[in-house]
């Protein structure tokens, strides 16, 4: 049964860490397909890739998925999802998931679980998902993000790279998962605001929603999900999980 509910996946062609990374080959499959074949086992009721490239658009056709050209200058794919929602005309209260053309793994139980939250509690501005931290080095690890959240309200507290003096604290860190729901109204606010001063300075988009008022949800992921492809590293991680499938 679908969901009210419609996911685009942002794929930009260039990227600084792996030169054309949608189209890299995952057994047999481009990276923008598994990611695509990912969003299709969950119950939303349409999914478009938004992508800036003639190659990624040539690519698409091969596996029939519903591919919309957008502008090459936008800065994050919030941006281009937000070109996306103006092309489909899409009504202010139209909830959204923002699922990243890099997380081939993203379970289809977590796209589900994020746009519930939004669609089950109406008001909401923006929700996304986190995991326990478990391992000490992923604590340091600046490109492993933190958050913060209230338990009993889930609202987020805080987003970020480092934890000073994590080892004299006794609690529990948490992951973020760098995929989003929000309705089409509150995706305009978002992509319609200035890069804030926070974002700019600590390359965490998500900071511009906190500078512009907006709240925050946080959920535990009901499954952790696998690994991003960012590096080249990655990539043979992610192609090790599908070879093992």
């Amino acid at each position: 049964m679908s969901l009210d509910y419609v996911i685009v996946i942002p794929a930009r062609y260039e990227s600084i860490r792996l030169p054309g990374k949608p189209v890299v080959d995952i057994q047999g499959k481009t990276l923008i397909q598994r990611v695509y074949d990912a969003a299709i086992k969950s119950s939303a009721k349409d999914v478009i890739i938004a992508t800036d490239s003639q190659i990624i658009m040539d690519i698409t056709k091969d596996f029939n998925a519903k591919t919309i050209m957008t502008d090459s200058t936008h800065q994050s794919g919030t941006d281009r999802i937000n070109e996306i929602a103006n092309y489909e005309n899409w009504d202010d209260d139209q909830v959204i998931v923002n699922l990243q053309g890099d997380n081939p793994l993203m379970p289809h139980e977590n796209i589900d679980q994020l746009a519930k939250m939004i669609i089950e509690s109406p008001g909401l501005n923006l929700a996304t998902l986190a995991t326990l931290i478990i391992e000490e080095k992923d604590i340091e690890d600046p490109n492993v993000v933190k958050v913060d959240f209230i338990p009993s309200t889930k609202q987020a507290i805080s987003f970020k790279r480092t934890v000073n003096n994590h080892k004299d604290e006794k609690r529990e860190f948490w992951r973020h998962i760098g995929i989003y729901s929000y309705t089409r109204n509150s995706l305009k606010v978002f992509s319609n605001g200035e890069p804030s001063e926070n974002e700019i300075k600590y390359k965490l988009e998500q900071l511009r929603a906190f500078d512009l008022g907006m709240n925050i949800i946080v959920d535990e992921a009901e499954k952790i999900p696998g690994p991003d492809v960012d590096t080249i590293e990655d990539l043979e991680a992610v192609r090790r999980i599908f070879q093992s499938l």
